[in-house]
């Protein structure tokens, strides 16, 4: 992604929403009757696709699996790889880190700091809108940060909003990733 980033609607912005892995991943299960959009929640979708398909324990866990990569190839393809300086300075600036860390060892250490959901970020670029200047991105009201490591731990199991690690191949997203099991 070449862009820079805006969550808030300007004028002259441009949706920058194109259906990805998650919408291929719900679409391959025909009988689901999923039509993309940048508002779904993608873990709310996950649940009413396994109580649609009826799936047991197996094979809920199979399609889990199958589920968090898809996430993982969206959350590089929105959010970048993490080999470019601008991936993570617009993560940095959506995420709402003042001020602009300049490196690349800057920005993933004072992101790898902040205590945020990766499903709030994924949902943020998937409302995003294009801007072509780093300047005019705004940061993401939508994305908590969390005071402590103890209290996104709190919320993640309270909402159920967990990603194993093991599903991490985005440098990005390996940098966000917490232990809260």
């Amino acid at each position: 992604m070449s862009t820079a980033l805006v969550i808030s609607r300007p004028s002259g912005g441009v949706s920058l929403f194109q259906p990805g892995a998650i919408d291929k991943y719900f679409q391959s299960h025909r009988s689901f009757g999923y039509t993309p959009s940048a508002e779904i929640s993608v873990l709310k979708a996950f649940k009413r696709l396994a109580v649609n398909q009826g799936w047991n324990d197996k094979r809920r866990k199979q399609e889990k699996e199958r589920f968090q990569a898809a996430v993982d190839t969206e959350f590089t393809a929105r959010v970048g790889s993490g080999f470019a300086l601008s991936d993570w300075q617009r993560l940095a600036k959506v995420i709402g880190i003042e001020p602009l860390p300049q490196t690349i060892t800057q920005c993933r250490k004072t992101i790898k700091k902040e205590n945020i959901n990766i499903y709030h970020i994924l949902h943020a670029y998937r409302r995003a809108t294009e801007m072509k200047d780093i300047n005019n991105i705004e940061a993401c009201k939508d994305i908590q940060r969390f005071k402590s490591v103890g209290e996104l731990r709190r919320y993640t199991h309270a909402h159920n909003m967990f990603y194993r690690k093991e599903f991490a191949k985005g440098s990005v997203l390996k940098g966000l990733l917490k232990q809260l099991r």
